[in-house]
C-alpha cells in the first residue's frame, strides 16, 4: 500500500525500543522480534523487494483486532 503519509523517524531514544515484525499470510505472521531501529530498515528493505512487512509493539497481537 502506498501512502502520501511519511512517518517522522523515531527519536534515538525510542530507536531501541522492542518491536515484532509481522507479515500477513491468511493471518498475521510473527517473524522477528528487534530494535524499532532496525526493523524501519528491515521494512524499507522489504518495500524494495516489492513486499509488505508492518511493525507493532511486542505486547500488542494483530491477530486479535
Amino acid at each position: 500500500m502506498d501512502s502520501s503519509w511519511h512517518i517522522p523517524l523515531p527519536m534515538e531514544e525510542s530507536a531501541m525500543s522492542r518491536v515484532t515484525v509481522y507479515f500477513y499470510n491468511d493471518e498475521w505472521v510473527p517473524i522477528k522480534y528487534c530494535y524499532l531501529g532496525r526493523a524501519i530498515v528491515l521494512y524499507h528493505q522489504a518495500k524494495l523487494a516489492g513486499k509488505e512487512i508492518l511493525l507493532f509493539p511486542v505486547n500488542l497481537d494483530p491477530n486479535t483486532f
